[in-house]
């Protein structure tokens, strides 16, 4: 018997083109269905003068209000950036939501995005980023530019580089007029911006976040019918590779805007994972590359966030959560 569901997401651009591509997935795989997108504001997107760390970090700046629509009654699943999940055993505590589903992995990388007129060619001279991770690698990879904290959907961040608008915190900070951006790569061709990229970061350069790259549906804990539906568009191939990942970060006990960088891949038959902590001027880099088959990710995450602790990773993610 044919019946609707519905996909929880904001209301971004970004959002609304990632909801699309699961919704996709989801009446190809069973055309005799409706899928239906609704919408609702979260905390971050109301809120473009607070600290991410005073809404309870990406988690409650992000991701409480998709799963209030699916407590609500509103929505039957939720839509999230992966790299926005929480890892930490505070996240794994809460067993009331699973992830049901993972599409294909688009390219994780980071790129930079100069202002309209402004030559690509070298260090921009002010770069705005939300995130610590990407300051952290900034302040290593250019240390002549200076790296403030630039918050909002990625198409209005580009607009305000463009206008010379620059960014006010309601604890009375105040950026000067920015450069340049960095932002996830595979967002910006998401949104019809790949044409703004000036440079790719090679994940070499900056290793990208854990789960960068990766959309995700989320569901109530139990719904087998949605959980059913779910499988039947989840990525095998991806879902190896974020677990791994994911076992790091929570081996890390980072929270989602930790100085940690975290990319799985597979080759050869083998799963591979390379992982960095980076401290937050810059100067100091713990990394530790490991590799298995792919029947066990979770141990391989897990191994190689233990042998960072053991390189004294904790000490720099304990200095990361009071930057925000």
């Amino acid at each position: 018997m044919a019946e609707t569901f519905k996909i929880g997401t904001r209301a971004s651009v970004m959002a609304v083109r990632q909801t699309d591509a699961i919704i996709q997935a989801l009446e190809k795989r069973f055309p005799e269905h409706r899928f239906e997108m609704v919408t609702r504001p979260a905390v971050a997107d109301r809120d473009l003068k607070s600290r991410l760390s005073a809404m309870g970090g990406k988690g409650g700046a992000f991701i409480t209000a998709m799963r209030g629509m699916m407590r609500d009654g509103d929505a039957d699943m939720a839509m999230h950036s992966l790299k926005d999940l929480p890892g930490n055993d505070e996240y794994y505590a809460d067993a009331d939501f699973s992830i049901g589903a993972c599409l294909p992995r688009s390219d994780p990388r980071d790129a930079l995005v100069v202002r309209s007129g402004i030559d690509g060619e070298h260090p921009p001279a002010v770069i705005g980023t939300s995130s610590v991770r990407r300051t952290a690698f900034l302040r290593r990879l250019l240390p002549a530019s200076r790296i403030v904290a630039f918050r909002g959907a990625a198409d209005k961040r580009i607009e305000r580089l463009d206008g010379g608008v620059p960014m006010e915190f309601n604890y009375g900070a105040k950026t000067p007029p920015i450069d340049a951006l960095v932002l996830a790569k595979a967002g910006l061709e998401r949104i019809d911006l790949g044409h703004r990229i000036a440079r790719v970061f090679s994940v070499a350069e900056m290793c990208p976040a854990v789960g960068q790259g990766v959309v995700i549906a989320e569901y109530a804990s139990g719904n087998e019918k949605i959980r059913r539906l779910l499988a039947g568009i989840d990525d095998r191939d991806t879902a190896y590779c974020y677990r791994a990942e994911r076992a790091l970060l929570r081996s890390l006990n980072g929270h989602c805007d930790s100085p940690i960088g975290g990319h799985a891949w597979i080759e050869s038959g083998r799963l591979k994972l390379r992982a960095v902590v980076v401290s937050i001027d810059g100067r100091s880099l713990l990394e530790v590359c490991d590799d298995t088959d792919c029947a066990d990710p979770v141990a391989l995450g897990s191994r190689v966030g233990e042998r960072l602790n053991a390189l004294g990773a904790q000490t720099i993610i304990k200095e990361s959560r009071f930057v925000d």
